[in-house]
């Protein structure tokens, strides 16, 4: 996929709300982890922000994340839930100090 395709699929509202849709259920799974879990304080504290709707990272920003991975740039559109479920866990670090 181009650069340009990619700049247009990151404001998509659908696309994006979809990738925020993967994000909360990413901070449901870490307020249910168990308190030993590597960088657990941080994890806790971005997941409530997000339930509370309160995180830094915008819509476009989590798009933008997403589409990192290949196989969704290549077609945002048809990527399945699980794909971009399994992107936003494979970029929850980052998401997470980015806000």
């Amino acid at each position: 996929m181009a650069y340009t395709d990619i700049y247009t699929a990151v404001d998509d509202a659908t696309f994006q709300g979809r990738c925020q849709v993967a994000m909360w259920k990413a901070a449901q799974d870490i307020a249910a982890e168990a308190p030993s879990t590597q960088n657990h304080q941080a994890r806790i504290d971005w997941a409530t922000r997000v339930l509370q709707d309160r995180a830094n990272i915008s819509p476009r920003q989590l798009a933008m994340q997403v589409l990192r991975n290949p196989t969704i740039a290549g077609n945002p559109t048809e990527s399945t839930d699980g794909d971009l479920q399994f992107q936003v866990n494979s970029v929850l670090d980052d998401l997470i100090t980015i806000g």
